[in-house]
């Protein structure tokens, strides 16, 4: 307490030097390893304030500064602990040690989010909370844990926090030890996939033991391993990747996301060896196109069409394979579209989602998108997608280098997809 104590004196001390501050594009790094991009409209006094556009509307968020790791602001980056400011190296990143890591986990996984409490606890009294695997049938999302939360909680944004909720509550309540793995496992994957709550999310993964039972599951170590990136170590990203014999196509991705583009082909190559090239050769199209290798990603596209055998091209999975190629292979060419070679105006385009295909709209003014969102969509798990991946295009202001949504890499593709085919509409 004393040390917290110090360092918020600290901080006030280094911020009272400089009046409320009002500025353009900034970041907030949160100590969870979230991060919120807009405007800082103040640091000097006990809250970061800063307005974050979601779509054409503005909204103003209010982060104690115990919550806050670092700002980065006019080009400096801001410890909110210790106060000092550094020039941010390429790509606004820093690389944490993992005892600083694992301190941040440690101190957020004990504490419940601030809306925890003001969270009622919902859900169908019918629920079977011995949550028995696998679940009997027929599919009851009304009486089957997991179901109710595939149908009921993941595609609707308004009752994550509940689901959240929800989960502890078993948590508490059951002393059996398979059942408490299976909770903790899937509060590590509600805090990650649903909320981008990677302290909390690494939290309950390392308390279940999945560090040491990969093998068992091993999406949710790639879950782990991108908590860790989140947080600030790529180290230890790719340790959990060096030690998972078995990888899923996600490892892929994560790999593109990490930078290491050339391991995250060779593995997708690996892949294409089993039998699933369409599958592989597309997440590899999607490593090169973040790191900005736009014809090799055309050509992993490609060649993710013509893996697809003959034999399983009227399966649905083979042809959203080829659908999704295909409008990759059509955006491609504007991926690095110059807002500022845009007209001013509103644009609508839509590319194949998981479901259905996804619409969005962009508004471009004086050379800048002002917003981009997501207007039609039948997608069910999509977790953050839908806000996440917008506000990474307006920070970034263009889809070039922009990942998708871990967990939501198909819904991400095509905001990205569409995105880029709207502002091609209005290209001069």
């Amino acid at each position: 307490m004393i040390s917290t104590l110090r360092s918020l004196v600290y901080v006030a001390a280094f911020v009272a030097m400089f009046p409320a501050i009002v500025c353009a594009l900034d970041t907030v790094e949160l100590t969870t390893g979230a991060k919120a991009t807009g405007t800082i409209r103040s640091y000097s006094g006990r809250d970061v304030i800063i307005d974050v556009k979601i779509g054409t509307r503005t909204f103003q968020r209010r982060y104690p500064k115990d919550r806050v790791k670092a700002i980065i602001h006019n080009g400096k980056r801001v410890d909110m602990r210790t106060g000092k400011a550094t020039e941010p190296p390429s790509g606004g990143r820093v690389e944490r040690s993992p005892e600083e890591i694992l301190a941040e986990i440690d101190r957020q996984g004990k504490a419940q989010p601030d809306w925890y409490d003001a969270t009622p606890l919902n859900y169908p009294k019918t629920l079977d909370l011995s949550w028995p695997m696998p679940a009997p049938k027929p599919w009851n999302g009304s009486k089957n844990v997991g179901q109710f939360i595939w149908e009921r909680i993941n595609p609707n944004a308004n009752k994550w926090r509940e689901g959240v909720r929800f989960i502890h509550h078993i948590l508490s309540t059951t002393k059996d030890n398979d059942v408490r793995k299976r909770a903790m496992r899937s509060l590590g994957s509600m805090y990650h996939n649903l909320l981008q709550d990677y302290a909390r999310s690494a939290f309950w993964f390392r308390l279940s033991g999945l560090e040491n039972q990969l093998a068992d599951a091993p999406q949710q170590g790639i879950s782990l391993a991108d908590c860790y990136w989140h947080l600030g170590s790529k180290r230890m990203a790719l340790e959990i990747l060096s030690r998972m014999k078995r990888k899923p196509y996600s490892a892929i991705k994560l790999l593109g996301d990490l930078g290491e583009t050339d391991a995250a082909v060779k593995l997708g190559e690996a892949f294409a060896k089993s039998g699933q090239a369409s599958t592989s050769f597309l997440y590899a199209g999607d490593a090169c196109r973040v790191a900005g290798r736009l014809e090799d990603a055309e050509k992993y596209y490609r060649r993710a069409i013509a893996g697809i055998p003959k034999a399983e091209a009227s399966k649905p999975h083979r042809k959203r394979d080829k659908a999704r190629a295909q409008a990759s292979i059509a955006a491609i060419k504007f991926y690095s579209l110059d807002p500022k070679k845009v007209r001013d105006g509103k644009y609508s385009a839509s590319s194949i989602g998981y479901e259905a295909p996804v619409r969005v709209e962009v508004v471009v003014k004086s050379g800048t998108i002002e917003s981009v969102k997501v207007t039609q969509h039948r997608e069910k798990q999509y977790y953050s997608s839908l806000t996440d991946t917008p506000q990474k295009i307006l920070a970034r202001q263009g889809v070039s280098g922009i990942d998708a949504t871990s967990s939501a890499t198909i819904t991400s593709e095509a905001i990205i997809n569409a995105t880029a085919k709207a502002l091609a509409d209005g290209s001069k």
